[in-house]
């Protein structure tokens, strides 16, 4: 800890402003020193806070600016100490405290405060008078010793003096004063009288205790501290390696795209090519049949056979026409996706440009706010170490509290991670939009008498079938009677892949041929409303969407798997098995109340937009509202939780007193298409199967809807409206 002045004069009491040795310097609570000079400036132009030339941190500016910083005690012996070391070693001429004369001096005496010639210095020491000096005089030997330390300094200066009383020598310390020096008349009797008194010794124990217990701290994050930069280092490679990738895998993609587009282009040409040659040879065939035809025919017809010439060569020109427009149409529409897949490629650049030249710059306040930390860190640790190693109490009385006050901020800093140069160091930007769409839906189903032979719709069915869809027996087989209805839940693959069915009658599952039945049904297909069945077990549902009683739409199905949009999860995967239709029945459609709520009861789920039709003396007939909850441990009254539209809020109803109206409630935004033609006053708003897009809610009958070429929103019934797939 004895830290040797030679090693710390040169660069650590200079003025980072100036560059010049400490004039009056204040501490600032980021412990960076300057000269009050320097550092006034800065203060002066700040408003409420001070940012610290070398580090940045801010602090509060004191009420009386620059003289609200403490003065740096230690600092100014110190240098002082240097300056008076300059003149020893010189052996200026400086008027001696012994004998008035101007001589080299050979010595300094801190207690007397003056130089001492050669000759008086001997004198000095051993005189009765100031024989207590010695301990206190710097003389030339000390200076040329290398090995001078800040502990040796220290015993060379006297306490300070009284706050109060400057002619006496500072005993103790006032901690209520911000551990002023004083002497015992003050703490006894005076102006610190009732105050909390300290010894100096026991005070600047304590002192070091806590401090040291602070370095210990700030010492186990030094790693962290001078290893961040090593972490920003690698991050910012790692971003310049993604952003790299990122663009070559767009590239990537790009060609492949090119790629298809030029194949199409070929296919294209080439099928133009064939249409002309079969236009071509079609045209050759005719025109030499008619030749051949009008030599054997009498010559008093070769008007008619040159009129039929010409008109086959018409038609050929109009097929050829037509064909070209098409293949022109083709081109037009290849350029247009060329176009637009390569606007594609530069935004797509552009994004990880735009990303990558952001994260670098916050990569590169990173870097600053790492180097200002550093600094803050290597600056407090110096100037820790140089008041530790004086092993002055005064100087640790003085110095120290505000170490340790500044030693929190710092250590806070020094842990934090920055978990955020993870996510800086990628890129991320959507996929090229393929150019052509996905085929079509199958085409609906064929029925068996629509082909000549068994074996015609026996393949038929094989390229068909699928997951989910209803088959009849056709020939009974293995206890399955002709006749017969099941659902496809699986194919054997031991078997032919022959369907596994579960049938209705026997309650089983049974393997058929393909040759011994036929398509009834297409079962579940994409657009089909549908929700969870009862007796799946475990089913293959990972969010909110496994309550049995919600209600949603298959949006894509592929063999025994699909995808379907629940109120409550927007894109569930699971198996066809699992799921069942729902259908939706208007309450006409049955011939009794009691028979409908049965319906109801059987169908109703969560999510779906309801209307009050039976007044219960909760709500009023016509309220409109969304099923929220469900409590089936009554299934008799089967009690619904219903948000409704009008009130605003959520109350339990009965199902008895409710009407499906669908899979979920209209609202503002929602595009909407017409169930029949609606007009007002016989002039035709909207013909059956138009869109529009519900603008404005009227009440639990009534909305605005705006629909395509109309101008304005048009008024018109629930009824007449249905959500637009």
């Amino acid at each position: 800890m004895a830290a040797q002045l030679v090693e710390l004069e040169e660069n650590f009491f200079n003025c980072p402003i100036c560059l010049d040795s400490f004039k009056d310097p204040k501490l600032l609570p980021c412990l960076h020193r300057y000269c009050r000079g320097c550092v006034k400036p800065e203060v002066d132009k700040s408003d409420d806070k001070v940012k610290c030339p070398l580090c940045k941190q801010e602090c509060d500016k004191p009420t009386d600016g620059v003289d609200g910083f403490k003065t740096d005690f230690h600092t100014r012996n110190v240098v002082e100490y240097i300056q008076l070391k300059k003149s020893v070693a010189a052996e200026e001429v400086r008027k001696c405290i012994g004998c008035s004369n101007e001589l080299q001096v050979a010595a300094f005496c801190f207690k007397c405060r003056g130089f001492i010639c050669r000759k008086c210095h001997e004198i000095h020491e051993n005189s009765g008078m100031t024989r207590d000096h010695k301990e206190h005089i710097l003389a030339l030997k000390d200076v040329k010793d290398k090995h001078l330390t800040l502990e040796k300094l220290g015993s060379l200066k006297e306490a300070p003096s009284c706050s109060e009383h400057p002619e006496k020598l500072a005993e103790i310390c006032c901690v209520d004063c911000d551990n002023l020096p004083i002497c015992v008349v003050c703490g006894q009797y005076e102006n610190h009288k009732g105050h909390t008194i300290r010894g100096v010794r026991e005070l600047a124990a304590e002192e070091r205790k806590k401090i040291e217990h602070s370095m210990k701290a700030l010492r186990e994050q030094d790693g962290n501290v001078r290893g961040f930069p090593a972490k920003l280092a690698e991050a910012r490679k790692s971003l310049e390696v993604n952003i790299t990738e990122t663009k070559a895998r767009i590239r990537s993609q790009y060609n492949k795209e090119v790629g298809k587009l030029n194949e199409k282009e070929r296919e294209s040409v080439g099928l133009l090519a064939k249409h002309k040659a079969e236009i071509d040879r079609k045209e050759r065939e005719v025109v030499a049949d008619l030749n051949r035809q009008r030599e054997r025919e009498l010559k008093t017809v070769n008007d008619k056979y040159d009129k039929c010439v010409s008109e086959a060569k018409a038609k050929a020109a109009d097929e050829r026409g037509g064909k070209d427009t098409a293949a022109s149409k083709t081109k037009d529409m290849l350029t247009k996706k060329r176009s637009y897949l390569e606007n594609e490629l530069s935004d797509s650049f552009s994004s990880v440009d735009h990303q990558g030249n952001t994260n670098m710059k916050t990569f590169g306040e990173l870097s600053d706010q790492s180097t200002h930390r550093i600094q803050r860190y290597d600056n407090f640790v110096a100037v820790v170490t140089s008041v530790l190693a004086s092993r002055d109490h005064w100087t640790d009385v003085s110095c120290l509290p505000d170490m340790n006050v500044s030693s929190k901020q710092l250590i806070e800093d020094a842990k934090k991670e920055f978990p955020e140069i993870a996510a800086l160091s990628k890129v991320t930007t959507k996929a090229i939009t393929p150019v052509f769409a996905p085929k079509a839906n199958p085409s609906p189903i064929i029925n068996r008498d629509d082909f000549k032979s068994d074996a015609d719709y026996e393949k038929y069915v094989k390229e068909h079938l699928r997951i989910g869809m209803t088959l009849r027996c056709r020939k009974a087989n293995q206890g399955v009677q002709e006749g017969d209805t099941g659902k496809v839940i699986e194919f054997d693959w031991w078997n032919n892949l022959n369907p596994i069915c579960q049938w209705q009658r026997l309650g089983g599952t049974l393997v058929v041929s393909y040759s011994d039945v036929e398509i009834v049904d297409q079962g579940i297909r994409v657009g089909s409303k549908v929700r969870l069945q009862r007796s799946a077990v475990n089913p293959s549902r990972d969010q909110e969407g496994g309550n049995p009683r919600s209600v949603g739409r298959v949006t894509a199905i592929n063999r025994k798997n699909c995808t379907v949009v629940f109120s409550t999860e927007k894109h569930w995967k699971g198996l066809l098995s699992e799921v069942e239709h729902v259908s939706l029945l208007r309450r006409s459609a049955f011939q009794d109340d009691s028979s409908y709520s049965a319906y109801v009861r059987d169908t109703i789920g969560v999510g779906m937009a309801v209307r009050c039709y039976k007044d219960d003396g909760v709500t009023k007939v016509g309220d409109t509202g969304t099923v929220t909850r469900m409590d089936e441990s009554d299934p008799g009254q089967l009690p619904i939780e219903v948000e409704w539209q009008r009130q605003g809020g959520t109350q339990w109803v009965k199902h008895s007193s409710l009407e499906i109206l669908g899979l979920r409630l209209l609202s503002v935004g929602d595009t909407v298409r017409a169930k029949q033609d609606i007009t007002y006053i016989h002039r035709t708003i909207c013909k059956k199967g138009g869109t529009g897009q519900i603008t404005g809610i009227v009440d639990s009958r009534w909305c605005n809807v705006h629909f395509a070429g109309r101008g304005r929103s048009w008024t018109v019934l629930f009824s007449q409206i249905e959500l637009s797939s």
